[in-house]
């Protein structure tokens, strides 16, 4: 039992540790409309390299990615990316 709990317990540590380092960026995006925008937006951008994932939300217009550990994504490629998808990017908020 002490066993499981150890391993539960430094995996737990590990993936904290691996969230911290990451960085996320919301988008605020205008056009999603059904459930096959969200898909095309999220392969669009999804496709960008040092995604670690993406999620877009229909409901509130909004695409969220996570960045992998040590990536920067220069706005003029996420712009790029939505513009292909057909759809238009509104705003841009980074957080650490």
């Amino acid at each position: 039992m002490q066993k499981l709990f150890f391993i539960a317990a430094t995996l737990l540590f590990f993936n904290n540790a691996a969230s911290a380092s990451e960085s996320h960026i919301t988008l605020q995006v205008d056009g999603l409309v059904c459930p096959f925008c969200e898909y095309n937006i999220e392969k669009k951008v999804g496709s960008l390299e040092g995604i670690s994932d993406v999620k877009a939300n229909l409901e509130n217009g909004t695409v969220s990615l996570i960045l992998a550990e040590g990536t920067t994504l220069p706005e003029a490629n996420i712009r790029k990316a939505i513009t292909d998808a057909g759809f238009t990017l509104k705003s841009i908020d980074q957080q650490k």
